[in-house]
């Protein structure tokens, strides 16, 4: 499934959109946001559907040893352990990566000279002798080594990279996040039927076992931050002291518009954990000045919600009473 740090990500990027757009249509906008996690799967296939493209090039060129005209010992008797390795039958065994790659219509056809290259380096690898050359072979092998192959040689290669973008430009942005999470699921891939398998992110999964989807999580995030929006200004700005609402850069206000919406609509999220990520989103978004400024905020608006009775979540107390502490003595 997809981590909520990247669900904000996501959210936060949307609402930018949304409000530098004019506020024109809040299902609009939405709709485009969920439209983006759904080609965010559809990259996740494609990285997934190289792996088999190789396994096909590996044989090609086993094939291509044994009907040389003067073969080698080892062209006339060549290993097959790679191509026969268990985790692709495993992987051909998941009906909804099958049914996602005939759906897309993938087909790497022009493009196996460039997957060849890649497959040649890989094969002059370490990894890859000393795999093809172990006595016995467990299953943890055999998927480590098709980890490697992924995650040292297929994502590396800037011309792979170059062709996925070509693709769909929207795809330069998760690109990274993507990989890392194909790299889990491959290292999860198990040994036994795998027909039910799913893939890491389809909307209709729970989150952290809780009762929403992503789906109605980003709905949520998304949503009662537009909806409350004038609302928040007041009380932002009821705790900036000598600072204009004007002069605060405004993905910083989104982020601390978002963060009391989860604060106060998500009851499920611990109030520590809506503040670390908030203060990470304006890490990655934002400035260093912009993190401690967030920070600040986000704990006086902690108190005044609580203070009004808006906030109730579950094994925070410890974190409130942290809260309650720095504003007395800030104050």
């Amino acid at each position: 499934m997809l981590n909520r740090h990247f669900l904000r990500a996501k959210v936060l990027q949307s609402l930018y959109a949304y409000h530098t757009a004019g506020r024109s249509n809040i299902e609009a906008q939405e709709k485009w946001m969920f439209s983006n996690i759904d080609e965010m799967f559809d990259l996740e296939v494609y990285l997934l559907s190289i792996i088999f493209e190789i396994k096909d090039i590996a044989l090609e060129i086993i094939d291509e040893g044994k009907n040389k005209f003067r073969p080698t010992e080892e062209e006339k008797n060549p290993s097959y352990r790679f191509v026969e390795n268990p985790v692709f039958d495993r992987m051909a065994e998941c009906e909804q990566l099958t049914k996602a790659i005939k759906r897309l219509h993938i087909n790497w056809h022009d493009q196996k000279d460039l997957l060849r290259q890649i497959f040649l380096r890989f094969k002059g690898s370490d990894s890859y002798k000393d795999y093809m050359q172990s006595e016995e072979v467990t299953f943890e092998q055999h998927r480590r080594v098709i980890v490697q192959l992924f995650k040292n040689y297929i994502i590396k290669d800037a011309n792979f990279y170059e062709l996925l973008i070509e693709k769909k430009f929207s795809w330069e942005d998760d690109y990274e996040y993507l990989c890392q999470v194909v790299i889990v699921l491959l290292r999860n891939w198990e040994q036994t039927d795998c027909k039910d398998k799913l893939l890491s992110t389809p909307f209709d999964k729970k989150i952290d076992n809780a009762i929403e989807t992503d789906q109605d999580y980003m709905s949520n995030l998304f949503r009662n931050t537009i909806n409350h929006w004038e609302e928040y200004d007041k009380l932002i700005d009821s705790r900036i002291l000598n600072w204009d609402m004007d002069r605060i850069a405004f993905i910083d206000i989104i982020i601390i518009k978002m963060a009391i919406t989860e604060f106060i609509y998500c009851p499920t999220i611990p109030l520590r954990v809506t503040l670390n990520e908030y203060i990470e989103l304006s890490k990655e978004f934002s400035t260093e000045k912009s993190r401690l400024f967030v920070n600040g905020i986000l704990d006086r608006i902690v108190v005044d919600l609580r203070t009004e009775n808006k906030i109730h979540k579950i094994n925070d107390d410890e974190y409130l009473l942290d809260v309650v502490k720095k504003d007395n003595d800030d104050e």
